[in-house]
């Protein structure tokens, strides 16, 4: 039975503690933190490999090539939750299977990611693994055990990744949720999987964006929610280029809270304080929506 690699630097390090809890031999990785010289040790002996990147292919670009030059079926996807075609491309196994491990992996959890192994083995390396088909899990909710009463303390939203509630590493919301309490407001963490695209007005929405209207600020670690070609907001592009998107109907303040991929111990140790990809990813894109920069937390 051939080992499965993931490497994903999707909702950090979500899909790679989902994989990890599987318990069905994953090997798993962040290509934000390996370097070039460790591809081929994380390889050996596997046989299928997940790339999973936010950024596009010049996020890992050096990385990537050496995982499909290894040989070893890849299959290569966006970060995010919506297909990427340029991405998808580079795949070296068929189309359908790429499309069925994207699907595994937008709902998440440790069950969906024990199903993906058998999925790829079965179907790539004709193993005879069983699986089940990707499993729905709840696209959004408010996190177990708070809830919001009718006093005059203002309530202050936290918006975080659907990703981060199914793998269980909540503990940066919970932190966030204490402070906004001591400091007399009422939290509100809220999780969904995003707000890119979103229509606040139609029915499928209507719940989650109802759970929005009743903060009177935000603070959200999702990325951006608005258009999908940063590149012509910039000058001379089209006014609309860039939309903000779902968060601008609600009318209140939207505060990027800094959720990094790296640790307490390599922010307090770093010269540059926040890597490329934290810069483009909670600082640079999400001011095309509008939202106020803050610290990492």
């Amino acid at each position: 039975m051939g080992r499965v690699g993931g490497l994903s630097t999707a909702v950090p390090d979500t899909d790679l503690l989902a994989a990890s809890q599987a318990g069905v031999g994953w090997r798993v990785a962040n290509p934000a933190r390996v370097g070039l010289d460790s591809v081929p040790p994380l390889l050996d002996g596997v046989g299928v490999v997940v790339v999973r990147l936010l950024g596009g292919r010049r996020a890992w670009e050096e990385g990537l090539d050496a995982v499909i030059s290894s040989g070893i079926p890849t299959v290569v996807l966006s970060g995010e939750a919506a297909p990427d075609a340029e991405l998808m491309s580079l795949s070296t196994v068929p189309a359908g299977a790429v499309t069925e491990a994207l699907a595994y992996l937008r709902e998440g959890g440790s069950e969906n990611l024990a199903n993906l192994a058998g999925f790829l083995r079965d179907t790539l390396l004709l193993t005879g693994d069983a699986f089940d088909p990707p499993r729905s899990l709840p696209t959004y909710g408010v996190r177990a055990g708070r809830t919001i009463t009718d006093d005059d303390r203002p309530v202050v939203g936290i918006v975080y990744y659907r990703a981060h509630e199914i793998s269980g590493n909540t503990a940066f919301v919970d932190a966030l949720a204490e402070a906004v309490e001591a400091a007399g407001a009422q939290p509100l963490p809220v999780f969904c999987g995003t707000l890119r695209g979103l229509d606040p007005s139609s029915d499928e929405n209507a719940e989650l964006f109802a759970l929005l209207e009743k903060c009177d600020v935000l603070v959200t670690t999702l990325l951006a929610a608005g258009g999908t070609v940063a590149a012509d907001a910039s000058a001379g592009g089209a006014d609309d280029a860039w939309d903000a998107g779902a968060l601008a109907s609600l009318d209140i303040p939207l505060i990027q809270g800094l959720a990094l991929t790296s640790t307490r111990e390599q922010w307090l140790e770093s010269d540059a304080a926040i890597s490329p990809l934290d810069a483009a990813t909670q600082v640079a894109i999400p001011e095309f929506d509008g939202r106020l920069i803050t610290t990492p937390f």
